[in-house]
């Protein structure tokens, strides 16, 4: 519509341009109220056009946000259980530090602590959707700039720093694992894996098990910023409208 007024008051100045029963004072006027037809409905086309496409991305924005939240509601619950679970292992590796050389293991209790002491669980965190908006450059088309920043310190920080700290406890664990390939080679019998672990080697490999109070403090962190996120998003969009 607006681009058949543009043409219609278009060919209405060059008509009046070389119209000859007016005077120039005349077809000035005419003229410039023609041009200035033409402005507001170019601006007018502008608008709706503008006003279209922040609609579009704020729904884009929306569904984004809402499928977000259930990522983050995953995460969340990941994240429980692994601080869980790494209490867990810190109990046992405890008791594996403190078993005595020439005492005798407790056969069932050992060997579900040894089984458990070889496993390793770490965050995996759904970042599928955050990466496709952030690489479709939509980010910044989120508002809420609050929002945005706590949305961009969890995956692109908070994240990052779980990865660390995590890397240090693998290391540990490889430090282990290596130790024990050595020791085992003769056999992997239960007194032989007992023997290998009550070494002060082995109780030394089994005291730097002990998780970091830095990486539960930064599992805390992704947790608490995961529901901060999760409670903005449902003032934004209650029951979801």
């Amino acid at each position: 519509m607006a681009e058949l007024e543009v043409a219609k008051h278009g060919k209405n100045v060059i008509n009046m341009a070389v119209h000859k029963e007016h005077g120039l004072t005349h077809k000035l006027k005419e003229i410039a109220l023609e041009v200035a037809i033409i402005v507001f409905a170019v601006s007018i086309s502008i608008w709706f056009h503008s006003l279209s496409e922040h609609r579009h991305e704020q729904k884009q924005v929306k569904a984004f946000l809402l499928g977000l939240k259930t990522d983050l509601a995953r995460d969340i619950r990941q994240l429980d259980d692994i601080a869980k679970s790494y209490h867990e292992r810190d109990k046992t590796y405890e008791y594996l530090a403190a078993l005595e050389p020439k005492a005798e293991p407790e056969a069932e209790k050992f060997e579900k602590a040894f089984a458990t002491a070889n496993g390793n669980w770490f965050f995996i965190p759904i970042t599928s959707r955050f990466e496709g908006f952030k690489s479709g450059g939509k980010l910044t088309n989120i508002e809420d700039d609050e929002l945005l920043n706590d949305i961009l310190t969890l995956y692109q920080l908070q994240h990052q720093d779980i990865r660390s700290s995590e890397s240090g406890w693998r290391a540990n664990q490889n430090k282990l694992r290596d130790y024990l390939d050595v020791a085992l080679e003769q056999g992997e019998s239960r007194e032989q894996r007992y023997q290998a672990l009550t070494t002060p080697n082995g109780k030394r490999r089994l005291r730097n098990m002990k998780t970091y109070p830095q990486l539960y403090e930064r599992y805390a962190e992704a947790s608490e910023m995961s529901k901060k996120i999760i409670k903005r998003i449902d003032v934004l969009y209650k029951n979801g409208e």
